[in-house]
């Protein structure tokens, strides 16, 4: 359950901030493989966070803001890999945020909405309360929701939330590979190619950059473990209209193997031609589209029944490739 730069929010709710709703405290987990130069988790999260100061971590630790779950951590608490650090996030100013989510269907379990582009799903960078779960927090009064998959901050469509903490590990198994739940996306890419096959497999290593940390990058040299399909639905004007099916669900997973065949989304400031992003800039956008979720005949907790439903965005191929044609007409927008 990530978000764009790659941390997430735990579950717990227990801060209070000046009398307002309760903002969630944030997660990363150090690697496996601890980067060069890192000696302690001090280090490590300086070298995450790059724009905050090393001074101001310092602070930060010396206060009890930062932590593991089986106690504090000081500024010298030694590397230890895969350890998860939680910490508070504190911003002097939140760029906006589009609000204007949509909830499709809501259960006793689950909760699907529609997002807009410009809205992340959980806490991170420059963004604490301007997120999906602190909006979604204060039109409910649930403190416990929570995603049980990824959706980029720049990436618009629909997104299952669990609403249970005692029911979200059965639901969890919904992304497993071989689940029985299916997801589907509409993107409109650059074309950099020859025009592509009407269907295209792709499947490319893919690990965080060692140089680039909130990047994500091919790796031909390792076995493939990101794995989707393409489906072409329209060429015009320099731009391809796509359907994504992928069966595995790595960071920015999409964006990076459009990207690596010559297909980069339209407006994706990482991977794309656009390599700058103003979160300031609302009307700019990712035109990446999680149109579509399915489940079939997944169980329900503690019951013989089952669960099959099928939910859509409400934007749909067609309209989405004409407003991702116009903006071209409007730089992009």
């Amino acid at each position: 359950m990530g978000t764009e730069d790659g941390d997430r929010a735990p579950e717990a709710v227990d801060e209070q901030n000046s009398g307002l709703t309760a903002v969630r405290p944030s997660t990363v987990k150090l690697p496996e493989q601890r980067p060069p130069g890192v000696r302690t988790v001090l280090d490590f999260i300086v070298h995450r966070f790059p724009r905050i100061t090393r001074s101001v971590w310092i602070e930060r630790f010396a206060l009890g803001k930062v932590w593991a779950t089986d106690g504090p951590i000081d500024a010298e608490t030694p590397y230890r890999p895969l350890l998860e650090v939680h910490y508070r996030r504190e911003v002097e100013r939140e760029p906006p945020v589009r609000e204007d989510f949509r909830v499709v269907w809501s259960g006793d379990d689950l909760m699907v909405v529609d997002k807009p582009p410009n809205l992340p799903v959980t806490p991170g960078g420059r963004w604490v309360r301007g997120c999906l779960l602190h909006l979604l927090l204060e039109a409910t009064g649930n403190d416990r929701i929570a995603p049980l998959h990824r959706l980029d901050r720049l990436t618009s469509g629909l997104l299952l939330l669990s609403l249970n903490p005692a029911t979200r590990p059965h639901f969890a198994h919904l992304f497993q590979p071989r689940s029985q739940i299916e997801k589907t996306y509409t993107a409109v890419c650059e074309l950099r190619m020859d025009p592509p096959s009407s269907m295209i497999t792709l499947a490319h290593h893919i690990s965080r950059s060692h140089r680039e940390y909130w990047r994500q990058v091919v790796r031909p040299d390792l076995p493939a473990n990101a794995h989707c399909e393409v489906e072409v639905l329209a060429i015009d004007g320099g731009l391809v209209l796509v359907r994504v099916r992928p069966t595995t669900g790595r960071k920015h997973q999409i964006r990076v193997q459009l990207a690596h065949e010559g297909l980069p989304i339209l407006g994706d400031p990482l991977y794309g031609s656009v390599r700058s992003n103003n979160p300031e800039d609302l009307a700019r956008r990712l035109w990446l589209d999680a149109h579509q979720l399915s489940i079939r005949e997944f169980p329900r907790p503690s019951s013989n029944e089952v669960l099959t439903a099928e939910w859509f965005s409400s934007r749909t191929p067609a309209e989405f490739f004409r407003r991702a044609l116009q903006s071209r007409v409007d730089g992009n927008r």
